[in-house]
């Protein structure tokens, strides 16, 4: 081949071109022009078949080259741009105004650059099979790298594509199996839903299955983003890698656009999975996302962030606001809350007003709290006014919110300061007044209790002020007995009269009949009504007892009123016949056992009674009970003289643990079995460590938090 032979030429320049792209990826573009210039002298030259040669053998000398070799990345670029410039020549072939000015101007033909991409990928395909891992990734990395740069493909040779990506997506070199979820997903978009094994079904197996990190993460964001993939790319916020959970929130979501895409049950578990999250880089990641891309897709309103959220029933939009709260500082100094909108609450103003308050009080911003909320009588006024409300409202799903924004309204009551004597007084009363109903939900009785116990002064004079409550709603029942007794003698006489009236005339034995056969189905319904009232009375008295004794810290026997309450309610509770009654009671004597250690003395036999005789709900009561009172009091009351000893505590649970059907109970005994092990009430020994392993690794799915 002489000095002036063309072939020499081309492939001599072509060689340059490439020597050239090894040192930066700056100069590749102008490359790109040269290159092309090139390609279109050969095939006006008739060498177009020399040229796609020649660049084939230079191509071959990268595929031996390892990963971390910079050159050949930087050759790997230049060929994948090639591929896309030339594409976008061929589109348009004015676009570029920079072509290099060359001896003989060619005219670009329509077919050369398809020829060229089919060349050179049928080309690499003979090496997708290759025994070298290296020469496998480096085929795999450019067949993904133009297949994405080109356009229309030959069916045939999509299939061999298609085929060869799918063999390597079992590769066993992950960096293999990476660029072959990188080449597939460059053809998700020609997926057809006939073919046995669609493209996106392979990609989600991988997804799902896959055991190395960098493939899951490669295909969750190269996956198509549709209604059917998104449930599985969000479920990779579980995944066990921290940078594939992180990607989830950095990556997926912002792929995915409006939040408000997502049904409210997967906005629920994305938020709760991220801000939970064991890494500080995911939960960083998950408030990020909130507080930006989530707060931007409603236009910054937080109300109607908070509407999506669905505030009513959601378990994580008060942690959600507290991440928002920190992340966002110049919310909290923008937001207001004027005397108009405690006129009118909804249940998204109060939530956000609730967690405002609870986040200054947590932070020490007191001066902004009482800035920005009502004074404490203004809110022991809307307490009283929206409580009201309860009695008037028909309409069950108003009354829902109703009660959320009663519950939120003192829930914000309780972050205020009372040094203020008559705020104090209005919201004690308020608050005493309310608890003396029974038809007051207990979702608001909890709150209203703690409230209370903050406004008392004393301790002693909360729980006197409680079981004064009690024993009045206890009164009820007699004077709902009386009543009922009275409006029955009410009716027998009007009947009577009735029948004088109209001058009826009946033997002695019919009127005897009729007359005890009333007042025998008055006397059945008068009972059953009595009976439920009672029920009803006795479960709102023990469940406010309950709360009472949450909030109660001193000795049991320092304090005459716990010691009445535990005689006349709580101890008949537990004796009761009435289940409901009998677990709650159960609970309450529990509670005060935690506050006297002889108490616990004399009743721990019957706790441990309790679950070798009680359903599923009493023994887990009955465990939670027991493991409280020993952390409370320690060994002590195992070496008591009732023959409770370490040993028999610890078969009991490993009885709940291992012969227990019931998850619950299961679950009951071995948190209990770790905390008192954690306490150093029970030795840390290999069959109780066993124990807890064995239920853990087969109730994996069961334990994962939400």
């Amino acid at each position: 081949m002489t000095a002036n032979d063309p072939s020499s030429t081309i492939a001599a320049a072509t060689s340059h071109i490439f020597q050239d792209a090894q040192r930066s990826i700056t100069s590749h573009r102008k490359l790109c022009i040269k290159l092309r210039a090139m390609q279109q002298q050969a095939t006006s030259q008739g060498y177009e078949e020399e040229f796609n040669r020649k660049f084939a053998s230079l191509l071959n000398r990268v595929l031996p080259i390892k990963k971390s070799e910079p050159a050949a990345e930087k050759i790997v670029k230049f060929c994948t741009q090639f591929v896309e410039y030339n594409n976008s020549q061929a589109r348009d072939p004015d676009s570029d105004v920079e072509m290099m000015d060359m001896d003989d101007e060619v005219e670009p033909t329509g077919t050369t650059d398809s020829r060229f991409v089919e060349f050179v990928l049928k080309h690499l395909l003979k090496g997708i099979d290759a025994k070298s891992k290296i020469v496998r990734y480096r085929v795999c990395q450019l067949l993904a790298s133009i297949v994405q740069s080109v356009g229309e493909i030959d069916d045939d040779l999509f299939q061999d594509l298609r085929s060869a990506f799918v063999r390597r997506l079992q590769d066993k070199e992950s960096s293999v199996r990476v660029q072959a979820v990188i080449g597939l997903s460059r053809l998700q978009a020609t997926d057809d839903e006939d073919e046995p094994e669609p493209i996106t079904e392979l990609l989600l197996n991988s997804l799902q299955h896959d055991g190395k990190a960098d493939v899951r993460k490669a295909v969750l964001l190269n996956l198509d983003k549709s209604n059917i993939t998104i449930p599985y790319a969000l479920e990779r916020a579980r995944d066990v890698d921290a940078s594939t959970r992180r990607c989830v929130y950095a990556r997926v979501l912002s792929d995915i656009g409006d939040f408000r895409l997502l049904s409210i049950g997967m906005r629920e578990k994305i938020l709760s999975w991220g801000l939970n999250d064991r890494e500080i880089s995911v939960r960083n990641a998950a408030v990020k996302a909130f507080a930006t891309g989530w707060l931007e897709n409603t236009g910054n309103d937080i109300l109607e962030l908070l509407e999506r959220l669905d505030v009513l029933n959601s378990n994580v939009a008060e942690h959600a606001m507290k991440e928002l709260f920190s992340y966002r500082q110049d919310l909290m100094k923008n937001l207001r809350f004027p005397d108009t909108l405690w006129e009118n609450l909804t249940a998204e103003t109060v939530f956000l007003a609730r967690c405002f308050a609870a986040y200054c009080r947590e932070s020490g911003m007191d001066d902004l709290l009482e800035d920005r909320m009502p004074e404490v009588t203004k809110l022991g006024f809307y307490i009283e006014k929206y409580s009201e409300f309860l009695n008037v409202d028909d309409n069950e799903a108003t009354t829902v919110e109703e009660e959320f924004i009663l519950e939120q309204l003192i829930s914000i009551t309780s972050n205020m300061d009372f040094s203020d004597e008559i705020g104090r007084r209005k919201v004690f009363n308020v608050i005493r007044d309310m608890l003396s109903d029974v038809t007051l939900p207990d979702n608001i009785t909890r709150p209203a209790v703690d409230v209370l116990r903050k406004v008392s002064i004393r301790e002693r004079d909360f729980c006197q002020v409680i079981i004064e409550t009690i024993s009045d709603m206890r009164d009820q029942i007699g004077s709902h007995d009386s009543e009922l007794k009275q409006d029955a003698d009410d009716s027998f006489h009007s009947a009577l009269s009735a029948m004088d009236s109209h001058g009826a005339i009946a033997s002695k034995g019919s009127l005897g009949t009729s007359d005890t056969g009333s007042r025998r189905s008055s006397d059945r319904l008068s009972t059953e009504e009595r009976s439920l009232r009672e029920i009803m009375i006795n479960m709102k008295c023990l469940h406010i007892a309950q709360c009472m004794l949450e909030n109660t810290e001193g000795a049991l026997k320092d304090n005459l009123a716990l010691m009445s309450m535990l005689e006349d309610l709580v101890i008949p509770s537990v004796r009761s016949h009435e289940a409901p009654v009998r677990e709650r009671g159960l609970r309450c004597l529990g509670l005060c056992c935690l506050l006297d250690k002889e108490l616990s003395l004399e009743n721990i036999v019957l706790f441990m009674h309790c679950f070798n005789k009680g359903h599923d709900t009493v023994q887990v009561e009955a465990l939670q009970i027991i493991c409280d009172i020993l952390i409370s009091h320690g060994r002590a009351i195992l070496n008591a003289e009732n023959g409770i000893d370490s040993d028999i505590i610890r078969k009991m649970f490993l009885k709940g643990l291992n012969s227990c059907d019931s998850f619950e109970v299961q679950f009951a005994a071995a948190l209990s079995l770790s905390k008192l092990m954690m306490a150093e009430v029970i030795t840390d020994d290999e069959e109780v460590t066993t124990a807890i392993g064995d239920f853990v690794s087969e109730n994996k799915a069961r334990l994962k938090w939400n």
